[in-house]
């Protein structure tokens, strides 16, 4: 009972230390307020949006497609320029971007993030995608920064040389297989000339175990996928690009709510010791 009316009188002294004091802390909360909407609409506005992009360098380096793994080195790559943004070294990032640097100094923030998709088991798996979220101080520049990524992955000195073997060993394949095709086809003419069937023999295609008859066909095909990998899997394509923003983001409203709360704090501290004294 007696802790119950100590509450009660440490409330109303609370409130009554409150009322004496009204017009200080509305003063005070007032400043704080004005204060923070003031340099909220003077300070160096930013914007802020996202791309959908895949890589092909784990194909390059000849990975199993594990789950996290697809896209770990690619997003890895673009992680690693905040660095250089947190450390204010624009001159060494507009380099690594193929860019000037005015538009690396509009770079205020980069993450990659791995995508995933949920399957009916409510579990979630890892997609051959990644996000790419960025906050820039000029939306203008958001187009060049998208070339510079391009520009970055493709100079960087590892992804190159993985990028020059996958390409040189995919053309040496397809040599490989043309030449057959062309010695398959010789056999084929040289049978009929000889009244042989060479054109009925049952081969299974590795891939999805699809029977096909021909030889000639299954090496087509073969030859084909490969083209259309090597032309698809560059080191970085986007699948939706960066969208172009107009809006600011200022956040005023969550700020004044902040600052509204610190100068509270602050103005009963400041008005207890005036009491005091």
């Amino acid at each position: 009972m007696s802790e119950e009316l100590n509450l009660k009188e440490l409330f109303a002294n609370y409130i009554k230390f409150n009322n004496r004091n009204k017009k200080f802390i509305f003063l005070i909360i007032f400043i704080g307020v004005v204060s923070v909407i003031c340099y909220q609409k003077f300070k160096k506005p930013y914007y802020e949006t996202k791309a959908i992009c895949m890589s092909g360098i784990s194909e390059y380096e000849r990975q199993e497609q594990v789950e996290n793994l697809s896209q770990r080195t690619a997003i890895d790559l673009i992680n690693h320029l905040q660095i250089n943004i947190d450390n204010k070294d624009f001159v060494q990032l507009a380099k690594v971007l193929g860019v000037k640097k005015d538009v690396a100094s509009t770079i205020k923030f980069i993450e990659a993030e791995q995508l995933y998709q949920q399957d009916m088991d409510e579990k979630y798996y890892a997609l051959n995608k990644f996000e790419i979220s960025l906050t820039v101080f000029d939306n203008s520049k958001i187009s060049e920064i998208e070339k510079g990524l391009i520009y970055y992955f493709e100079n960087n000195k590892f992804v190159k040389s993985y990028h020059n073997r996958y390409i040189q060993s995919n053309n040496n394949i397809i040599n490989d297989v043309e030449r057959e095709i062309e010695l398959l086809d010789q056999i084929r003419i040289e049978g009929a000339q000889n009244n042989l069937d060479v054109s009925s023999i049952n081969i299974v295609s590795g891939k999805e175990g699809k029977e096909l008859s021909n030889q000639i066909v299954t090496l087509s095909h073969h030859r084909e996928e490969i083209k259309m990998k090597q032309a698809l899997l560059k080191p970085l394509v986007y699948v939706q690009s960066f969208a172009n923003v107009d809006k600011k983001e200022d956040e005023i409203f969550l700020w004044s709510i902040l600052g509204a709360i610190i100068s509270y704090l602050l103005s009963l501290i400041v008005a207890f010791v005036k009491e005091i004294i």
